[in-house]
């Protein structure tokens, strides 16, 4: 047997997108505001906190952001992500190259809604909404002299907040350089391909990457302009770890594991041909739309998955 060890790159998340934002901002002007927030320059605690159903997930966080990456520091491990690359260093050191085809989709769904001026942690802000349609999928406060969001809430179909970013300690610039040991880390560089397993539209959302994986597994990276998703389509006999903690999901198309964190979700299953992993950091009624689009679970393969977590 293989096992899928590789890390995984997927959505950015509005802590990291949304960093700069011109203050006069009106509807319409959502692609740009995503384009300047890549360029944002801070440091600062931040904390994220997502709820799945009845589960609530927290992590908190030392980050340093600037254009196109940032630093994250967890306890004593740390990482640095960005322009197509992951460096981790905690008990193993890795990194990945991602050679990436950088073909993100514009945004179709979404735009700016209200503006208004606020103040937030004393500072001058503005609130602003992002739309879908008549749905409002996000509220961020933003800092108007450095740019920066303090504050993202995000909407579930329902319109209930269901993930949270805040940045406390804000400081508008960098306090520590990229460790110099990373230069020491073994770096496993990706190429880009073409997906011959999965399709090129899930539920609203573009193939951006694909990227050959060990034992024929395949990542193929999704992205709407403003969320997304990584899917791995996997050899059955590949080892795949990360789901001993697991909770059930059910849908009409049948039964998953699912495994939500603060900052994604992460879903697993089978059909009769192979295994699937989901990640990203969609709302969880794009999630539902999502799975319903891509191969059901084979009812024999998820039964026996269950039964060897119940009884052993």
């Amino acid at each position: 047997m293989t096992r899928l060890g590789r890390s995984v790159l997927v959505g950015t998340t509005f802590a990291v997108a949304f960093g700069v934002l011109t203050p006069a901002v009106t509807a319409g002007e959502l692609e740009d505001i995503i384009t300047q927030a890549r360029e944002a320059t801070y440091n600062a605690t931040r904390v994220t906190k997502s709820v799945w159903g009845n589960q609530i997930e927290v992590t908190d966080q030392l980050v340093e952001h600037w254009s196109g990456g940032e630093l994250v520091r967890t306890n004593s491990s740390w990482t640095v992500s960005g322009n197509g690359r992951l460096v981790s260093m905690g008990e193993v050191p890795s990194g990945l190259v991602f050679l990436t085809a950088k073909t993100t989709p514009e945004i179709q769904r979404y735009e700016v809604g209200s503006v208004t001026t606020v103040k937030h942690m004393h500072r001058s802000a503005l609130r602003v909404e992002v739309m879908e349609g008549d749905l409002k999928r996000a509220t961020l406060i933003v800092d108007e002299r450095s740019g920066a969001v303090l504050l993202a809430e995000t909407f579930n179909g329902q319109g209930r907040v269901f993930r949270t970013v805040s940045l406390s300690d804000f400081k508008p610039y960098r306090m520590y350089p990229e460790p110099e040991e990373m230069s020491s880390v073994p770096v496993q560089v990706i190429m880009h391909s073409d997906s011959d397993l999965l399709p090129n539209e899930l539920a609203g959302y573009q193939i951006v990457d694909v990227f050959q994986g060990p034992g024929g597994s395949e990542q193929s990276f999704y992205s709407d302009g403003l969320f997304g998703f990584s899917v791995f389509a996997i050899s059955k006999r590949t080892v795949i770890d990360g789901f001993a903690d697991s909770m059930a999901l059910v849908t009409d198309d049948g039964l998953y594991e699912m495994v939500p964190t603060a900052q994604d979700v992460r879903i697993r299953w089978a059909d009769k041909d192979r295994n699937f992993v989901l990640v990203g950091d969609i709302p969880p009624d794009h999630l539902e739309e999502i799975l319903a689009d891509l191969p059901a679970p084979g009812r024999d393969s998820m039964l026996k998955i269950w039964w060897h977590k119940l009884f052993g």
